[in-house]
C-alpha cells in the first residue's frame, strides 16, 4: 500500500511547483502553511500520516525548539527540503528526519533532484527556478538546453502571476498542484490566463499609483497595505524611490505580514530581519535579496526604526557581501 504522505509548502510559485513534482511521485494530500504557522499546521495536520513532506519553508528561530520536539514525537517520517539560509540557532535534527538544505538553487529543483521524477517534470521545476529568480545553478542551465526559452517563461509567467492573484485561496491553489503533477500547462488550467491577465494589469497600476503611496526614511522605501502583490510594491517602492530596501506589509489577522525587497550586494535581508523581527515580537527570515516578516500592528513603527539601524550597521560595515543576488541570465 501506498505510504500516507501529507505535503507542507509554501504557496507561492516556488512551493507550488515544489509540492507538485512531490505529489507526482508520492501522491499525497497538500496543506500550504509558512515558516511562523509550520509548527501549528504540523500539530494539526501532521496526525494520521506516515511521512510528512516540507518543502521551500524557511526555518522560524522562534519555534525551532518546539518544531524539534515534535518532530522527533512524530511516528513517521520525515523529509524536508529547502534552500532559505538556516537560522544563526542552528537546524533540525530528528531521527526520523531527512533534512535536505541547499542555499542557491529554487526549493523545486531541490525535489526534482532527490526524488527523481520523469524528466518531463523539469519543465515545472523550471517554473519554479523562474518565479524564484534562480537561474544560475548548474541544473538549471543544463535543464533549459531542453526546452523552448520563450514558451517556458509565458508559462513560468502565467502560473506566478496567477498564483499572486489566488492568495489565500488554498483550494484553488491545491488544484492547481494537482494540475501541475500532471505535467499541465499552466495556460491551460482553467481560469489561470485569464487571472495572471487580470493581475498583470493590477500589478501594473499599482506601480503607476506608488508614487503617492510610498513613504521614506533614510535607507528605506515602504507602504503599507498596496493595493497589489505585497512583494512587487516592495521591489518598486526602492526602484522609484532610489532606496537601498524596499518594505511593503499588509495587515492579515491582526498582524502586518510584510515583505523586504533589495539589490544591494552589501544587505542580508535575511540576519536583518532575524534580529529586527524578534525584537518586537514577530519573527522573519528568507533570502538575502528577499525576505519576509510578521509583527503586531501596533509594532510596525518600532520595527522600522530596528530595520533602519541594522540595514546601517551593515551597509557601514562592509561585513555582509552578498554574492547571491538573482540572477535573471538564461
Amino acid at each position: 500500500m501506498p505510504v500516507k504522505t501529507l505535503i507542507l509548502s509554501h504557496g507561492d510559485a516556488d512551493g507550488v511547483t515544489a509540492a507538485a513534482i512531490a505529489k507526482s511521485v508520492l501522491g499525497g494530500e497538500v496543506v500550504f502553511t509558512h515558516p511562523a504557522g509550520l509548527l501549528g499546521d504540523f500539530r494539526e495536520f501532521a496526525k494520521g500520516f506516515e511521512r510528512v513532506v516540507v518543502l521551500d519553508i524557511s526555518l522560524d528561530e522562534a519555534t525551532l525548539h518546539l518544531l524539534n520536539e515534535e518532530l522527533r514525537a512524530f511516528p513517521g517520517n520525515v523529509i524536508y527540503i529547502d534552500h532559505h539560509p538556516l537560522p544563526l540557532s542552528g537546524a533540525l535534527s530528528a531521527p526520523n528526519l531527512e533534512f535536505l538544505h541547499e542555499e542557491g538553487p529554487c526549493a523545486a529543483e531541490l525535489v526534482f533532484r532527490f526524488l527523481q521524477p520523469s524528466w518531463e517534470m523539469s519543465r515545472v521545476a523550471l517554473y519554479g527556478a523562474i518565479g524564484d529568480y534562480a537561474l544560475a545553478s548548474p541544473w538549471v542551465k543544463k535543464a533549459l538546453e531542453k526546452w523552448d526559452i520563450k514558451s517556458l517563461v509565458m508559462q513560468a509567467g502565467v502560473l506566478v502571476l496567477a498564483l499572486d492573484g489566488l492568495g489565500r485561496n488554498y483550494q484553488a491553489k491545491r488544484s492547481v498542484v494537482e494540475s501541475l503533477a500532471r505535467n499541465e500547462l499552466p495556460s491551460k488550467i482553467p481560469g489561470l490566463l485569464q487571472l495572471a491577465a487580470e493581475q498583470s494589469a493590477a500589478i501594473e497600476k499599482m506601480r503607476l499609483m506608488l508614487p503617492e503611496l510610498v513613504k521614506t526614511t533614510d535607507l528605506l522605501a515602504f507602504v503599507i497595505n498596496p493595493p497589489a502583490s505585497v512583494g512587487l510594491a516592495a521591489f518598486y517602492a526602492a526602484v522609484i524611490t532610489a532606496k537601498p530596501v524596499g518594505v511593503s506589509v499588509e495587515e492579515k489577522k491582526g498582524m502586518y505580514v510584510g515583505s523586504v525587497r533589495t539589490r544591494d550586494p552589501r544587505i542580508n535581508l535575511n540576519l536583518a530581519l532575524r534580529e529586527t523581527a524578534l525584537k518586537v515580537g514577530g519573527s522573519g527570515g528568507g533570502h538575502s535579496f528577499a525576505a519576509g516578516f510578521r509583527i503586531p500592528l501596533d509594532k510596525l513603527s518600532n520595527f522600522l526604526l530596528l530595520l533602519e539601524e541594522a540595514i546601517n550597521n551593515q551597509l557601514e560595515s562592509g561585513a555582509n557581501v552578498n554574492t547571491s543576488l538573482p540572477s535573471m541570465e538564461m
